[in-house]
């Protein structure tokens, strides 16, 4: 499917799913209005992509909420949010300190009652920097000793985002169908004798020819001893007979990620190395389908988690997983629901989370693998194709 026929994603009504969050959450309950300013939430919020911006939303839902963004983006809000269906006002102010000054005046507005003011903010993005200029922008605005007291509220658009409409799912399914198809298109190369930085090419290569926007983070291409760091950059080094083989990597469409891993044995198992490469890879295959059969709504994260490693420990492997089993996909690579013996998460329809085993020693080399699912009514769907074979088309 190109990325042209994709359903439109409608967010006239996020808004207000915020505003009904907010106001069960007790520590943002006495919040006069959001001051919402990473990328990733903006965009979900209101469809717009642009660099630069921030988007105020009153608690109220009989005042308007704002888009502020300068003047390079002015156009391209306009075609975004109309597209988008938000029902978002756009503001133009060229500084930072002019539309931290427009956010002040708004909330002087909303609440007219100094003892009441606050604002809730997402924490993990606003420096102490931008939050010291809120603060001269209120004492400017009022007397010195006046104060806004500040929440943060991330939370509730981490939540809010793990449950996919069905058109983030249809940007979902497609790029990890493109990731699928660029591994199809260069897994021959895996022939010792190429570099880990030339198949890493070749691979993020095909999945822009074949429609990828981007890809979904740094591909992770890792031979022979490299492959034990979970999170390797490629390299110049070259594979040799009886390595393992890593590859973690995802296409981007239209902002939504995709992840999977696969891994490969160069080895024909004539050897006690290549055999013994060869039964740890059964071993975490067998973890992530394990792991991978549990996924459905109501199901604990953590208790996937636990059957991945019970796999693990049933053939000596306990010892050698440095890393949680899985995690959400979106708009971010990383985020909620989170696999791990720590989670407090439980599935829920619409969840998009990976299952990704793995067992690393070094000197030896590492095996992970990796599949992506959608949690649906039935149970799950397993959007990751790719075969689970410890052999590359011609190397065996």
């Amino acid at each position: 499917m190109p990325q042209e026929t994709l359903s439109p994603i409608d967010v006239s009504r996020r808004i207000d799913a915020v505003r009904n969050a907010l106001q069960v959450e007790d520590a943002a309950s006495h919040c006069s209005a959001v001051l919402i300013t990473s990328a990733v939430n903006i965009r979900w919020l209101t469809g717009f992509t642009g660099s630069a911006g921030m988007v105020l939303i009153s608690l109220s839902s009989q005042t308007p909420s704002y888009l502020i963004t300068d003047g390079r983006y002015i156009s391209q809000a306009e075609q975004q949010l109309r597209n988008s269906k938000s029902p978002v006002e756009i503001v133009e102010k060229r500084s930072l300190k002019e539309q931290l000054q427009f956010v002040v005046r708004k909330l002087e507005e909303y609440l007219p009652s100094k003892d009441e003011r606050s604002l809730g903010i997402e924490s993990h993005d606003v420096s102490v920097e931008m939050l010291q200029q809120l603060e001269a922008e209120v004492a400017s605005q009022g007397n010195e000793r006046e104060k806004f007291a500040w929440h943060a509220i991330q939370e509730v658009f981490v939540n809010l985002r793990r449950k996919k409409t069905p058109a983030e799912l249809e940007r979902i399914t497609l790029a990890a169908s493109i990731a699928d198809s660029a591994l199809q298109s260069v897994v021959h190369l895996l022939l010792p004798g190429i570099s880990e930085v030339q198949f890493c090419l070749h691979l993020d290569h095909a999945m822009r020819e074949m429609g990828a926007q981007d890809v979904s983070f740094p591909s992770i291409v890792a031979f022979g001893e490299n492959s034990a760091l979970p999170h390797h950059r490629p390299s110049r080094k070259v594979l040799s007979e009886d390595e393992v083989v890593v590859i973690d990597f995802g296409a981007l469409v239209d902002g939504y990620h995709s992840d999977m891993t696969r891994s490969f044995v160069c080895t024909d198992g004539s050897t006690a190395r290549g055999q013994e490469l060869l039964a740890r890879f059964d071993a975490v295959k067998l973890a992530c389908e394990e792991g991978g059969k549990l996924v459905a709504p109501g199901v604990s994260a953590a208790s996937i988690d636990a059957r991945c490693r019970e796999v693990l420990a049933q053939a000596g492997l306990e010892n050698e997983l440095n890393h949680g089993i899985g995690h959400g996909v979106g708009l971010l690579i990383h985020e909620a629901p989170w696999i791990n013996p720590r989670s407090l998460d439980v599935l829920c329809e619409n969840d998009v989370v990976t299952v990704e085993p793995g067992a690393y020693r070094m000197g030896l080399g590492g095996v992970r693998v990796e599949d992506l699912f959608i949690v649906s009514s039935a149970g799950h769907i397993n959007i990751s194709r790719s075969p689970k074979t410890p052999y590359s088309s011609l190397n065996v």
